[in-house]
């Protein structure tokens, strides 16, 4: 008795304790060795504190039949599976040998659409699944939902497979596919109808981009959606398809909009190395009536520059993209370049435009004060202007693709309640080129050209210079442009820049990056040359924004002083 009782004891620890378990699959790629593993349950449970032998031992045995049942999504429907169960030092070792077999083919794929949309280009490619391929049950099914929800995606509401059968013939590793789609009747939008009492009826019906009648559609729904959530009047919108009111195939639309709060606060605090530590507050009235008008105040404060704008807005026929503004400004300006006081009235008709242009029809007034190298002065101008501008971007966080281009004319005659006559043409260009995954080139460039009887014909907010964190890095901000008798900088009419950067993502948030920049102001009355700098730096993507570190020096100086650059701000 005193043996069986030492002999349970020792026995004991190995019942009851847990143990260490090694899985290996062995013979299998991926994806198939990924779902494998993925669907063993010896796999999922490894490292669990009640995993005992005995529980080892039960799901070793049911392995196979889950290795089984892995590879049928794939076409694999007869492997031969040889499982060992070894007992090492570190624990035990559970391996398989899985040959995945002949594979399964898909031999003839019955797709049909019935209905009165069977003649829909919508459904004109079929099914994307071709005869003699290997047979993917997730493919399939795959293919199948999106046929389905492009159908109601499109208007056809009442859509259905009357018929849909994956036929697997194990005797000759052959696949059949019956897919029948019924389509039903397409549906028409009919009345849509805001639920809210803080802005017109008559000035929200100007958003949606469709008329009762049209052909249902709920992409054009969701673009509705989202034109009013942008539109910053409602903190939530609620879309509603009413099919239970449908009559004449026309579904009425309910639209649920909770009204954000009237007025919105912010304060920032932001930093770059040409302007210092950077205060931003601005108040911004969200509606003013019921037709949507706005205003919006802003203060900016740093030491070298300081300006208070206020702008009224008013939005026009299309809402969500075109308007018209009037805008007061007063900007102060206290730089190692020049300095003054600038005021300026603007009122401004903006417009969406095809492929995400946007034209702005511009008239200002503005008044300055000015002081560059030795020359004092004042300038008023009435400066009528055109801007055609562009913004795409892919993705929110290391973006492989991006564009921003700005393209303005403007100028002024003297006759005209103008102090001087010029025109001027100013563009700025920044580029994102992903190269695979983790490597990326920014391109930018900034071209400048004026036409004026001479340089003092130009205020010192018209004349053009480089140098900083945006322009020439390795240089301080503006110090690059023609210079006077005494060696100041007075600024240019005309300007070239241009910077390559090659990027390389690290670690998580974190990138490096190499550039090279050239550039200059220039002038016809003075001489200058195209200004190198070059150097490196690093990225963090910070939940405030992209910060960027640079270290850069200025080639074109003796010496090739070194200069620090930080940036916190939007990289496009």
């Amino acid at each position: 008795m005193r043996r069986l009782l030492l002999i349970l004891c020792c026995l004991l620890p190995l019942s009851v304790g847990a143990v260490e378990v090694r899985v290996e699959v062995l013979g299998l790629d991926d994806p198939l060795k990924a779902n494998v593993l993925a669907l063993l349950s010896l796999q999922q449970l490894q490292g669990q504190a009640d995993l005992t032998p005995e529980r080892v031992r039960m799901l070793h045995r049911q392995a196979p039949q889950e290795i089984r049942q892995a590879l049928q999504p794939f076409g694999y429907f007869k492997p031969t599976i040889e499982p060992s169960l070894e007992e090492t030092s570190a624990g035990l070792l559970a391996r398989y040998r899985v040959g995945p077999g002949p594979p399964v083919h898909l031999t003839q794929v019955d797709f049909q659409v019935l209905g009165p949309g069977s003649g829909d280009p919508l459904f004109a490619k079929g099914l994307p699944l071709k005869t003699d391929a290997v047979l993917d049950q997730a493919a399939y099914e795959q293919a199948k939902q999106n046929l389905l929800s492009r159908a109601l995606e499109r208007g056809y509401l009442n859509a259905h497979y009357t018929l849909h059968q994956l036929e697997v013939d194990l005797d000759h590793d052959q696949a059949h596919i019956r897919l029948h789609l019924d389509t039903g009747v397409r549906f028409q939008f009919g009345e849509v109808r805001f639920l809210q009492d803080v802005l017109d009826p008559g000035f929200l019906a100007r958003y949606p981009r469709f008329r009762p009648g049209d052909p249902f559609s709920q992409d054009k729904l969701l673009a509705l959606q989202g034109s009013l959530i942008d539109s910053e009047y409602f903190s939530q919108v609620d879309v509603h398809t009413r099919r239970d009111q449908a009559q004449d195939e026309r579904v009425p639309v309910d639209l649920t909009l909770t009204p954000n709060a009237p007025n919105r606060y912010r304060a920032g605090i932001g930093f770059a190395t040409d302007t210092g530590p950077r205060l931003t507050f601005d108040w911004t009235r969200r509606r003013i009536g019921r037709e949507g008008a706005r205003m919006t105040t802003e203060l900016r404060l740093s030491a070298p520059s300081s300006l208070f704008k206020a702008e009224y807005l008013i939005p026009l026929e299309r809402p969500w993209q075109d308007s018209l503004s009037f805008s007061l400004s007063a900007e102060h300006l206290d730089t190692d370049t020049h300095k003054g006081s600038r005021m300026d009235l603007n009122t401004g008709h903006s417009v969406g435009l095809r492929n995400d242009w946007r034209r702005t029809l511009g008239l200002d007034y503005n008044y300055e004060d000015f002081e560059v190298g030795d020359e004092i002065g004042t300038a008023y101008h009435l400066i009528p202007s055109v801007v055609w501008s562009r913004l795409r971007q892919k993705g929110a966080d290391f973006r492989l693709h991006g564009q921003r281009l700005n393209f303005q004319i403007q100028g002024a005659a003297a006759p005209l309640l103008s102090s001087s006559s010029f025109l001027q043409g100013h563009s700025t260009e920044h580029f994102i080129y992903g190269l695979g995954t983790d490597w990326r080139l920014l391109a930018r460039s900034e071209l400048g050209a004026t036409y004026a009887a001479g340089l003092s014909d130009l205020p010192a907010s018209k004349r053009f210079f480089a140098g900083g964190d945006n322009s020439v890095r390795g240089y301080t901000l503006d110090q690059l442009g023609p210079k006077d008798a005494t060696g100041k900088v007075i600024g240019g009419r005309f300007l070239a820049v241009g910077s390559l950067e090659l990027e390389r993502r690290v670690v998580g948030k974190w990138s490096a990056a190499l550039f090279y920049d050239l550039g200059n102001a220039f002038d016809p009355d003075y001489d200058n040359t195209l200004a190198q700098g070059a150097g490196f730096g690093v990225r963090w993507r910070s939940p405030v924004g992209p910060v960027r570190v640079d270290l850069a020096s200025a080639l074109s100086i003796d010496g090739n002083p070194w200069r620090l650059h930080i940036v916190v701000g939007p990289e496009l």
